[in-house]
């Protein structure tokens, strides 16, 4: 943590993620998720994206030039909200349920509907709708996961930057081929 000044928010938000994983079974609002996220993803993109920003100057690591936690958080959204779509099935047989409560009720669904969906039940409009919802925020978090790219790009050695550049590419191939009006959202 010293040697490459690696702040301890991070690692605060994922034990709480973790925490929150072993006390409940999913989450009752989008914002709960979002809240969530910011241990279960964002903290590890922060700490992956401060590795690549850090640079030595005189035998010393200096803090990057850029907020990592800003940065990191578009583009660990989109790419955690693509798990979601991609992984629905396998996640569901795992008993691990991403879709929060308040859309599930908003969309006329329950947790027992979409375990049958993913056991390979009939896919309802209900849940399609719910899924472009999901489309729609993985979207949203593309785009400013995109600038968020385009603006810390100068700050980054070529490779870091690479890197970054190849993880959001790898992530947005599998956002467009997301088929939410006739996909079967199996694994």
């Amino acid at each position: 943590r010293d040697k490459f000044l690696i702040p301890l928010w991070p690692w605060q938000r994922f034990s709480k993620a973790m925490v929150y994983d072993i006390k409940h079974d999913g989450f009752n609002t989008f914002q709960d998720f979002i809240k969530y996220s910011e241990g279960a993803a964002i903290a590890p993109a922060s700490i992956f994206m401060h590795l690549c920003s850090i640079k030595k100057e005189n035998g010393k690591y200096k803090e990057p030039e850029f907020d990592i936690k800003e940065a990191a958080r578009p583009i660990a959204l989109f790419s955690y909200l693509v798990h979601i779509i991609r992984d629905f099935q396998e996640d569901q047989k795992n008993n691990l349920n991403y879709m929060a409560n308040n859309l599930l009720e908003e969309y006329g669904l329950n947790k027992y509907m979409i375990n049958e969906i993913a056991s390979g039940g009939e896919i309802k409009p209900e849940f399609r709708d719910l899924m472009l919802n999901y489309y729609n925020y993985a979207e949203h978090y593309r785009q400013k996961a995109r600038k968020a790219l385009d603006n810390i790009g100068t700050y980054l050695e070529p490779r870091y930057r690479l890197s970054l550049e190849i993880i959001y590419s790898l992530y947005l191939q599998i956002f467009e081929k997301i088929d939410v009006s006739n996909g079967n959202f199996t694994t």
